[in-house]
């Protein structure tokens, strides 16, 4: 005789399945302990806030997540309006600021230059006399493509003004995705980069 022969069967064969089932089961009991939301939940109590500006401060959690969110927001809002921008820089009491943008299968590329307020207003910064003595901004372009190679490199100059004045210059685009350009003035060097922006 097996072992197993001794062991009672949980209903016979002949039964219905749902007889032998019990359930106990109490709401009451089961919630007792649990938190003071859940038991809030199961009585009703629970009034759903509405709008999308409630539920975003309904809860300490959410007020604090939606501080976080805003001041990430506002640094990189700050980094990008105020950070290191590669196609802008200042030498010898000017600014340089460089753009290039693609269209119909050349590339143009331009920096404007205009000399900084507060060199202006410096009694000793002697814009007068560069213009008289036609001093000049030097510039070399090099025209990158994709892969990082130097497909054309032209030198411009202009006569510095008191007033904002370009040096402008282009070249055929070879799947040219970028143009770095260096600025000599005075005396002084600036390295710029300008990223192509391609207008359809």
């Amino acid at each position: 005789m097996a072992f197993y022969d001794n062991i009672p069967e949980s209903k016979s064969p002949d039964q219905d399945a749902d007889e032998n089932l019990v359930f106990r089961y109490n709401r009451e009991e089961r919630i007792k302990n649990a938190p003071k939301i859940v038991q809030d939940y199961y009585a009703g109590k629970m009034n759903p806030t509405k709008g999308l500006f409630k539920v975003l401060v309904a809860t300490k959690f959410n007020r604090f997540m939606l501080f976080t969110v805003g001041l990430c927001f506002a640094v990189v809002l700050f980094v990008n309006t105020f950070g290191n921008r590669p196609n802008i820089a200042t030498a010898a009491g000017f600014e340089f600021e460089m753009s290039s943008f693609c269209y119909d299968e050349n590339i143009y590329s331009q920096i404007k230059v205009h000399p900084l307020k507060k060199s202006l207003a410096d009694k000793n910064f002697a814009i007068d006399q560069y213009i008289k003595d036609q001093e000049k901004v030097f510039a070399s372009f090099s025209f990158i493509d994709v892969d990082g190679q130097t497909l054309d490199k032209i030198q411009k100059s202009a006569e510095i003004e008191k007033n904002a004045f370009f040096i402008r210059t282009n070249s055929p685009d070879y799947d040219i995705i970028k143009v770095e350009a260096v600025v000599e003035l005075l005396g002084q060097k600036v390295d710029l980069t300008s990223k192509v922006t391609r207008r359809e």
